[in-house]
């Protein structure tokens, strides 16, 4: 089915540009796709925060948001061509504007696709609209996504984290905060028609403060040096700051598939938030003082709610990161990431630091225990 609308929709824009358009509104109408394509892509998260800090159309606000950012700006942009040269005439003959309107109308064509997928992506229906880089119901093989086909979508993206690391660059780059962007998006929707949320409030991720070291290396038997996340989730509800799925009376529920480890080389010079990064997906949970537990990408997790919902859950995730990287984020769902401090070999005084705090918090939530 993505196949077939795909090709529909290139021909279509592109029947358009060969009956309607002159050479230079062809040439036009393709850098305007790709600046709407720029200003969705850059402004989507801001405008969806709106909704989702208020706890409105939470699971929806992304992909609207990013839609009408992108339909509006085309329009926009449009309108201020149409002024500026909607009445010049210039032929520059039948071949070129054949040609044109080919090259241009398939470009264009193709970069609706891949904001349509993306649009999609961003929705909690995408499991069941058009397709998905990896099957719900399958094992996850996060080397080996499903791409549409032309891979339209992982054009655009790629499109938009070049440019954010190039002729765009700001001090967060798509291509670090965002790094293999539509893997990032379509794991954390694997699981949505079963409920579990793929969107969260950005505040909702913690890690141990002050002179804790939340990031630590662990030698485990027959699975070697592991780095070791202590993460806390917010136990409110999304619109309150936390993770709490409001329609589902507080609950917090994902998977691991949904937390990932964004690293740097060692020796990058570029800043933690500019140039590009490599993500890493959890193996494994550290539970019970230090016991390692292999973890499935798919499997849910429900971790108790603290009666003091200002507790923080906390929870330590095992990741197989190469050497020569250096942990620098740690992201949960799609829009809630922290910085994370430098990795350490851990240690009984470290870990005793981390648990001190945690310890107290299960006092406070069971003075008789």
């Amino acid at each position: 089915m993505t196949m077939v609308i795909i090709i529909l929709i290139i021909l279509l824009i592109t029947a358009y540009f060969y009956l309607k358009c002159s050479v230079i509104s062809s040439l036009s109408t393709l850098i305007l796709a790709v600046l709407a394509t720029l200003v969705a892509m850059s402004y989507y998260e801001i405008l969806a925060e709106l909704f989702v800090s208020r706890g409105y159309g939470v699971q929806w606000a992304h992909s609207g948001c990013y839609t009408l950012a992108f339909i509006l700006s085309f329009a926009l942009f449009r309108a201020l061509r149409d002024l500026m040269i909607g009445g010049t005439k210039m032929e520059l003959g039948e071949p070129l504007k054949i040609v044109a309107a080919i090259v241009c109308g398939v470009a264009t064509g193709a970069i609706a696709c891949g904001n349509l997928l993306i649009a999609v992506g961003l929705s909690p229906a995408h499991n069941k609209m058009l397709y998905s880089r990896f099957d719900p119901a399958g094992k996850v093989s996060i080397k080996a996504p499903k791409k549409s086909f032309l891979n339209t979508d992982g054009f655009v993206s790629g499109l938009y984290s070049t440019a954010s690391r190039g002729a765009m660059a700001s001090k967060k780059s798509f291509a670090v905060l965002h790094t293999d962007y539509l893997t990032q998006l379509h794991l954390n929707r694997l699981q949505t028609k079963d409920g579990v949320t793929a969107v969260t409030s950005r505040k909702s991720l913690q890690i141990p403060s002050g002179k804790k070291k939340p990031v630590r290396i662990f030698d485990i038997d027959d699975v070697g040096k592991v780095t070791v996340v202590r993460m806390g989730l917010v136990a409110k509800n999304i619109q309150d700051g936390g993770a709490g799925n409001p329609a589902e009376n507080g609950k917090i529920e994902f998977f691991p598939a949904q937390i990932r480890v964004i690293c740097k080389p060692d020796g990058d010079t570029l800043g933690s938030t500019k140039g590009s990064g490599t993500a890493y997906y959890p193996i494994g949970l550290i539970v019970d003082g230090g016991k390692y537990i292999k973890a499935d990408l798919k499997e849910r997790i429900n971790p108790e709610i603290p009666k003091n919902k200002n507790h923080p859950i906390w929870l330590d995730v095992a990741f197989d990161i190469p050497q020569g990287n250096r942990p620098t984020f740690l992201q949960f769902k799609q829009n809630a990431i922290v910085e994370l401090p430098d990795a350490v070999p851990t240690s009984d005084e470290i870990e005793q630091a981390l648990n001190a705090a945690d310890d107290e918090e299960k006092k406070e939530e069971n003075p008789e225990g």
